[in-house]
């Protein structure tokens, strides 16, 4: 085998990004590759580290929680959203559905005053918000370490299907699938660039005529997500209060769909958790 010296080619690639450190991470030699390490991730407690047998969320690649409603989505986010300020990371949420409250943050001891908002339904609108944020986040803080939680991705419109004549409608293509694209591409560069962590809460919707669901967003998306599960709610939790059943919260069950993170150990294919205002527990793994 003819060897070469690839190191002082390298060594003289490397000269040429000295003063382009996102540029400049990316070259080197085979040798350079290697596993993850703690701090390539936002540390997850306990229940996520057994439940999907990786240490949380890593930085640099997108996550996504995709599922029905009330299958433990916007807790995984909110849990993620504590996790990153127990680690000083800022935390960037585009909040799509207008559902969350301060109070839902509070009462999971999340900062709401440590939190950059975004709240749009509209793709368009939803993504060049978040950009924004994104950007001056960096001016300001070129070395900080930042979470975006988008959630979610299957419930935004975009600007085009909301201006549509609907007598036309079916003549032309849907907006909404090409601006997700359009910033998904988007995100994926800026993530690389600025090395963010991504959580992408997400839909799923039954396929006709053949089993399992399929994850809203079109192909980009699962293309894209490094860790993906499919959730589901399989029981309310309830404890009895004076002879009367009250619901305090819901038993969800989270399918690996993929995990790029480990291939060789990708972990458990289901997890069965708890999710309560105390929080989050794992109740099972199969």
């Amino acid at each position: 085998m003819a060897k070469y010296n690839l190191n002082k080619i390298v060594e003289d690639a490397q000269k040429l990004y000295s003063k382009t450190p996102s540029k400049l991470n990316n070259i080197g030699l085979g040798s350079k590759l290697r596993g993850m390490e703690d701090s390539d991730f936002l540390i997850m407690p306990e229940w996520w580290q057994k439940g999907t047998n990786t240490k949380g969320l890593p930085f640099g690649k997108i996550v996504m929680i995709a599922g029905d409603s009330d299958s433990g989505k916007t807790s995984c986010a909110i849990a993620a959203m504590k996790a990153a300020q127990e680690q000083e990371v800022a935390v960037l949420y585009v909040e799509t559905e207008g559902k969350t409250t301060t109070q839902d943050l509070k009462s999971w001891g999340v900062d709401d005053t440590q939190i950059m908002l975004v709240q749009e339904s509209i793709a368009e609108r939803a993504f060049e918000a978040m950009f924004t944020l994104w950007d001056e986040f960096f001016k300001a803080y070129p070395k900080g370490r930042l979470l975006v939680v988008f959630d979610s991705l299957g419930n935004v419109v975009s600007m085009r299907d909301s201006e549509i004549d609907l007598t036309t409608a079916n003549q032309k293509p849907g907006g909404k699938g090409q601006i997700n694209r359009l910033g998904l591409n988007k995100l994926v560069a800026k993530r690389d660039e600025n090395d963010v962590a991504v959580l992408m809460i997400n839909y799923t919707y039954d396929n006709i005529g053949s089993p399992g669901k399929t994850n809203a967003g079109g192909k980009a998306v699962n293309f894209f997500s490094c860790l993906t599960y499919q959730t589901s709610r399989k029981a309310w939790l309830e404890k009895t209060v004076k002879n009367q059943k009250i619901r305090i919260g819901a038993k969800v069950q989270w399918r690996l769909f993929k995990n790029h993170i480990d291939k060789s150990n990708p972990g458990p294919k289901n997890i069965e958790l708890d999710i309560t205002a105390e929080g989050i527990k794992l109740a099972g793994i199969e």
